[in-house]
């Protein structure tokens, strides 16, 4: 079952590598910087202080903050250097079937990917306290378009991709509602 698995999400990354061009291989590179969400990032910055006004919304990024620093730190410290799951890139057995760009391999292990969950920590975080449906979509979105560029680059899987996303939402939510028990001992904040 493990074998069937392992292999499904192998071919699956290939034939999301394998389909690529000159142009995609600029456009997902520089997409996957991270300076490319820097505006999202002002975005949600802009919106929930439209929203909150100053106050609140320094509160809502400082969690939204937090969140995406746990995750990084839970998909880094708890996953990667624990499962020790190669990247496609430094798989031997499809390594060299990889389209790398730009010569862009990645660290050693990729499980969980840490875009993944830092992205989706984000873009819960903001469609929590927004509850925007448009903003919520637009956000959740923007975050798998940045997960597919890391399968396209070919230095994640997609059950990288997914468990990374799922780490994310889940240490969103458990930190917004923590969040929002502990709003009530800071006076002014109405989130």
């Amino acid at each position: 079952m493990i074998d069937t698995l392992e292999s499904f999400d192998q071919q699956l990354l290939l034939a999301i590598n394998g389909a690529n061009s000159e142009i995609f291989d600029r456009v997902f590179y520089a997409l996957t910087q991270t300076v490319a969400s820097v505006p999202v990032f002002v975005l949600a910055v802009v919106l929930l202080y439209r929203k909150y006004g100053w106050k609140n919304a320094l509160f809502c990024v400082a969690v939204i903050g937090c969140t995406i620093g746990l995750s990084d730190l839970i998909s880094t410290e708890c996953f990667k250097k624990v499962i020790c799951r190669y990247r496609p890139t430094h798989n031997l057995e499809i390594g060299g079937f990889v389209h790398v760009v730009n010569g862009y391999t990645g660290g050693m292990y990729g499980f969980v990917s840490s875009h993944a969950a830092n992205m989706f920590a984000f873009a819960v975080g903001v469609s929590l306290y927004l509850r925007q449906k448009p903003w919520t979509f637009f956000f959740i979105v923007w975050s798998m378009l940045i997960c597919y560029t890391r399968m396209y680059l070919g230095v994640h899987y997609p059950a990288d991709i997914a468990c990374g996303a799922i780490l994310g939402s889940v240490v969103s939510v458990i930190l917004y509602f923590i969040s929002s028990r502990l709003k009530n001992r800071f006076s002014g904040l109405r989130i």
